[in-house]
């Protein structure tokens, strides 16, 4: 796939990813027809339930974009919810975000999974410190993929997670004095070539003004929008089998209601991959909104 940096693929380039392969042909088939009416998988028939138009595959461009739509909006609600309690006019008692940008190692793609399990569990054992939990209210956590070639031609993966956290005062205070960036690297992993490692990354996020807060929004939906990587086909598909049932976005903390519907819509989407892509006439979902299920189940 061959589409500028930063820039999210376009439906055909992904669609081609998985043409040619009878295995994954019928992926390429999805999505190329997500948001028509008339679908050829696994046969001809026309969709009239304007819901079911989507093909919820979640390397879908289309789809991608109104996912990431969905949690930046999420996001933009929380935010405005603390405005709504602070004082407008000492900037002091203004809601504190920041965002924190920790790299994992560069993997060849087959062990991407191991590496990212690593990873999360970290994640999980830093969280559970009483320094983070009673620091940090909500975060929302993203994957990105980046691909790399070593300098013998094969493809290296680096997983990069980024949090955009609603913080306290005093998690400020330490990124203004320089010291959070240490906290953070004692509780990341330490790679074992640090030359040729992202390295972690932090700062304060404005979000006083109504321009802030619509540059934050932009970046997280873009964010969303490009974490499928540019790669060679058989890169792109080894990724794609790593990836099965891992959450590109994650919510945690006291402000998850906000994001209740699009956790909901992820987690419809990782079942309809480990589970069945179920398409009949106006029901294409695993689990139909009229709760009927036939024998028409297919393999994702």
């Amino acid at each position: 796939m061959k589409n500028k940096p930063n820039q999210p693929p376009t439906t055909a380039e992904v669609a081609a990813y998985f043409q040619g392969n009878e295995a994954t042909n019928y992926q390429a088939r999805m999505i190329h027809e997500c948001g028509q009416n008339v679908k050829t998988y696994p046969f001809e028939r026309v969709v009239t339930n304007p819901h079911l138009l989507a093909c919820h595959h979640r390397f879908c461009p289309d789809c991608q974009r109104m996912r990431g739509q969905n949690w930046a909006s999420a996001l933009r609600s929380a935010i405005n919810s603390e405005f709504t309690h602070t004082s407008k006019s000492d900037p002091r008692l203004f809601p504190n975000w920041m965002a924190i940008t920790l790299a994992g190692v560069p993997c060849a793609p087959l062990d991407l999974r191991k590496q990212l399990e690593t990873l999360l569990e970290q994640l999980s054992i830093a969280g559970a410190q009483g320094f983070w939990r009673n620091n940090v209210r909500t975060t929302l956590r993203l994957l990105q993929l980046d691909v790399n070639q070593t300098k013998n031609g094969r493809p290296r993966v680096t997983p990069v997670f980024t949090f955009f956290m609603g913080v306290s005062r005093n998690l400020i205070n330490l990124q203004t004095q320089g010291q959070l960036i240490q906290r953070i690297k004692r509780d990341w992993v330490q790679p074992a070539d640090p030359d040729n490692w992202a390295d972690v990354q932090s700062c304060v996020i404005p979000t006083a003004t109504i321009r802030d807060r619509n540059s934050l929004q932009s970046k997280i939906s873009r964010i969303i929008e490009t974490c499928c990587p540019s790669a060679d086909n058989q890169t792109f598909l080894y990724i794609v089998e790593q990836l099965r049932g891992v959450k590109t976005v994650a919510v945690y903390g006291t402000q998850r209601n906000l994001f209740l519907p699009s956790r909901i819509s992820q987690a419809d989407d990782l079942r309809y991959e480990r589970e069945y892509s179920v398409a009949r006439i106006a029901e294409d979902l695993s689990e139909s909104h009229s709760g009927r299920r036939g024998f028409e189940f297919l393999s994702w």
